[in-house]
């Protein structure tokens, strides 16, 4: 078994790593190259401190989407489908557009958009660090996050191939493992795994639930999705995945 940690944050290092280094479990983590030290972060944490402090009176969200104005209703069944709402009108965007969506509604809000502190991603002296454990495995996990499903074949191969150049530049050693943002069935295509094979990657990751097996194809490899669990649910995950 293997544990796998996606898109790079501070915490793979300050809190996993010791952990796995500890119980003697290995761990790949996916770092997407273009946010290391990047104070923004990632979008989809911005825009759960922006829904999170939307204004009482506001029911509504102006969002900019490309050339046109989206309006969504807000509030009235929770900030998780507040979230997938949006989230879904953002996905097929270029992460600059997503993020200039963002400061567009943070600014008709007056309020503030920024990461909260456990979001933090990894700077590129951290990656070093998080690197130099024996425990520890780095992939690639593309340039930028983005959905590769809605991006020309030619940007598919310029953000896969990129991370992977970029990483082994900043930790000095090769990177044979990739995996693909959000990693649904939707959010890849045959494209992406062209893509991913013609980088010289020996595998990649999805997100769709299963079992890696000797006989899977190494590049759409499933993977199981471990969410914010206490011991025991977590316990009668592993039972029901049959892992522990």
């Amino acid at each position: 078994m293997v544990v796998t940690l996606d898109d790079g944050y501070r915490d793979n290092l300050t809190n996993a790593l010791p952990i796995a280094e500890a119980k003697g479990v290995p761990i790949t983590v996916f770092v997407t190259s273009g946010i290391l030290g990047d104070h923004h972060g990632l979008w989809w944490d911005r825009l759960g401190t922006l829904l999170r402090s939307r204004p009482p009176q506001v029911q509504e969200i102006d969002l900019p989407v490309g050339d046109r104005s989206v309006r969504l209703p807000l509030g009235s069944a929770g900030l998780r489908a507040d979230l997938d709402s949006v989230r879904r009108h953002l996905l097929p965007l270029r992460v600059p557009e997503i993020e200039r969506a963002l400061d567009a509604v943070s600014e008709q809000w007056q309020v503030d958009s920024a990461p909260p502190p456990d979001a933090g991603t990894l700077t590129p002296e951290e990656l070093l660090k998080l690197a130099a454990s024996d425990t520890a495995t780095i992939g690639a996990h593309t340039i930028d996050h983005v959905r590769l499903s809605d991006r020309e074949a030619s940007e598919q191969q310029d953000t896969i191939a990129g991370s992977k150049r970029e990483l082994e530049r900043s930790i000095g050693r090769p990177v044979s493992h990739f995996a693909y943002p959000f990693g649904r069935r939707d959010d890849f295509d045959d494209r992406s795994v062209d893509a991913v094979r013609s980088a010289s990657f020996d595998t990649a990751c999805t997100t769709i639930p299963g079992t890696a097996r000797s006989s899977s194809d190494p590049y759409r490899l499933p993977r199981r999705l471990v969410m914010d669990w206490g011991r025991p649910r977590f316990r009668l995950q592993l039972q029901r995945w049959k892992l522990g």
